[in-house]
């Protein structure tokens, strides 16, 4: 055979092997689809509603923020966030607690203790890094825990690059991997929500850009963790941080951020192929002022999320329900609720005086740090030339296997606040009978 037989033979066979692997229908291997997520156990009908809330992150940090959860196999849990001097400052680390909930309707949490730090995420990785933020917690198909989170070398959070920690025979390993998400640098890549999964094994982590742009978009990881795809959920710098609703196999819901509209109001988007396409993000009733929410699908298909429900600050944290798909929201209970603040900014001696009776309001909780420490770290970090003002945000929601509802979020953002509550709680606020689906 000629030479220029031997090139268009070449050609030829390269042509039909990239056709039939990414031509649908021309080779036999399926594409994966979505787990759902596993119905809850049953309350009996007779349990009575339980509400319970604590701080889990004591005062070892002056400012913490972006906590996450995830349950166990045993049925702890597990919280992280990030703490230090400020957000962005070189002292933040990583941090974790575990939760052990007890047949009260109570969780009692351990010490928190510092996972990783930039120092050692940097000399693991052979680089030096500037700052740490938003971790991931999860469980993966194997219920092996694992932590995606945040760093950046230089610049801001849009230069930020993700990082894995893999389980091994501790629940959080001491050396983490840097995952190549972007040919670009490497840089714009943040993560805020909980992964999904598909059936085989695949994690669908939720991510979002920020370098020359804003917008959703989907990280497909294999089971080890290697990075298999990235799908790009919308365009332009209007979504960010989605958070994933699975339906069922093939359909899924994505919540997201409002990065830059007027007025401002959370986005949706849909899948009907399992992450590989999304429709147009549309806006939705949800007031979102650009900040993060998070949601969870109850097993009759409604709609459960917390978010900041208002257009300006964060002085409003709000459980709310959705009976179409995410296109209209109801507000059923607030869990803090500063708006008529609004604009007011108290001085630093009516600021701290409201703070002793919120701080009277958290709960009977013997765990948590004394109220002049709480009082101290608040007005630390929300005062400026005695100016206060309150702020709530970034909550975490999550769904155990016994069925109640668990959720963290940034309180006045010197503190973790921890809530559980069981699916009787939620059925008064929903006003409806003991026997009814929640």
């Amino acid at each position: 055979m000629k030479p220029g037989h031997f090139r268009a033979a070449g050609v030829a066979v390269i042509f039909a092997v990239t056709l039939w692997a990414a031509w649908p229908g021309l080779h036999s291997e399926s594409a994966p689809g979505f787990v759902p997520p596993s119905a809850a156990v049953r309350a009996p009908s007779d349990e009575p509603p339980q509400f319970f809330s604590s701080l889990i992150s004591g005062t070892h940090s002056p400012d913490v923020h972006a906590a996450s959860l995830a349950e166990r196999p045993d049925g702890h849990l597990f919280a992280v966030w990030f703490g230090g001097t400020r957000e962005g400052s070189a002292d933040v680390r990583i941090y974790g607690a575990e939760g052990v909930p007890d047949a009260n309707g109570n969780t009692l949490w351990s010490k928190p203790l510092s996972i990783v730090s930039r120092e050692e995420t940097g000399e693991g990785q052979g680089r030096w890094l500037r700052k740490l933020g938003n971790p991931v917690v999860f469980a993966d198909a194997r219920h092996r825990l694992g932590m995606v989170y945040v760093s950046a070398a230089v610049g801001g959070w849009a230069c930020s690059q993700l990082n894995l920690l893999r389980p091994s025979d501790a629940d959080i390993p001491p050396a983490s991997r840097r995952l190549v998400t972007s040919p670009f640098f490497n840089m714009g890549t943040l993560v805020k929500g909980a992964p999904v999964f598909f059936d085989n094994g695949d994690i669908a982590l939720p991510i979002y850009h920020e370098l020359a742009g804003k917008f959703a978009e989907l990280l497909v990881l294999t089971p080890e963790g290697e990075v298999r795809r990235k799908i790009r959920m919308d365009y332009g710098r209007r979504t960010l941080q989605p958070v994933l609703l699975v339906e069922d196999a093939t359909h899924a819901i994505a919540l997201m951020r409002d990065a830059d509209s007027h007025p401002p109001r959370v986005w949706r988007s849909e899948t009907r192929n399992a992450g590989r396409d999304w429709s147009v993000p549309e806006s939705t009733d949800l007031h979102n002022p650009n900040s993060a929410l998070t949601a969870v699908r109850l097993d009759d298909g409604r709609l459960l999320a917390v978010a900041n429900d208002v257009e300006d600050e964060r002085l409003r944290l709000s459980l709310l329900v959705s009976q179409d798909r995410s296109h209209h929201w109801r507000a059923i209970h607030r869990f803090e609720d500063r708006q008529a603040q609004l604009g007011v900014n108290p001085d630093e001696a009516a600021f701290r005086a409201q703070l002793a009776l919120d701080i009277a309001a958290l709960g009977a909780d013997h765990a948590r740090p004394a109220t002049e420490d709480i009082i101290a770290n608040v007005t630390r970090s929300l005062c400026r030339k005695g100016v206060c003002n309150w702020r709530y945000d970034y909550p975490y929601l999550i769904r155990s296997a016994d069925g109640d509802f668990h959720l963290v979020y940034s309180w006045n953002v010197s503190f973790i606040r921890y809530i559980r509550f069981n699916a009787a709680w939620l059925r008064e606020r929903l006003g409806e009978r003991p026997g009814d689906a929640s």
